[in-house]
């Protein structure tokens, strides 16, 4: 059974810019590739059939790419909701961390460690949000790109949410409170 802070808090997603130019970029080349394989019944109608297949398998593969990068840039993004933040890279593993385990959150700047949005935990360890990274490195004197800015901030508010709902709660009596 859900608790009410967890069906409060509205699930959102969150996707670095990079990730979301790269599924533009397979949805553009899968239609691309798309195009180019109807375009060979043109060459076939015209009494090429070899220029015809060779642009078919052209076609077939460029399609193929684009969905390929669309589909594994839209698996890259962080998941946030009541019961904490999930996340997956293009290739990499999924992560999920609960909001009880969150002591808080950081969205390091410019010139701090860490490259990516962390989750500081109760037992002492931190844990980045892999695909919440900075996109600039430490010596870009540009500051942090503004995506990154509000994905850091969704997270943070989403984490004081979370523990203002649990501390009204613990305080009402109705359940576990922070500890």
């Amino acid at each position: 059974m859900q608790h009410r802070a967890e069906r409060a808090m509205t699930p959102t997603t969150v996707r670095a810019g990079s990730s979301s130019g790269t599924m533009w970029l397979g949805g553009v080349l899968a239609f691309a590739g798309l195009m180019t394989a109807l375009s060979s019944t043109a060459m076939f109608v015209q009494g090429e059939p070899l220029g015809a297949v060779v642009t078919v398998l052209v076609g077939v593969v460029m399609l193929m790419g684009g969905v390929a990068l669309f589909l594994l840039a839209k698996r890259a993004c962080a998941r946030i909701d009541g019961r904490g933040v999930s996340w997956s890279t293009m290739l990499g593993a999924r992560g999920f961390v609960a909001w009880e385990h969150v002591h808080h959150v950081s969205v390091p700047g410019m010139g701090d460690p860490g490259g990516a949005v962390l989750l500081w935990l109760h037992d002492g360890s931190v844990v980045p949000i892999a695909p919440l990274r900075r996109t600039q490195g430490a010596d870009d004197n540009t500051g942090p790109h503004p995506w990154y800015l509000r994905a850091g901030s969704t997270v943070v508010r989403a984490h004081q949410q979370w523990l203002a709902a649990h501390a009204a709660r613990g305080r009402a009596g109705g359940g576990h409170g922070l500890s």
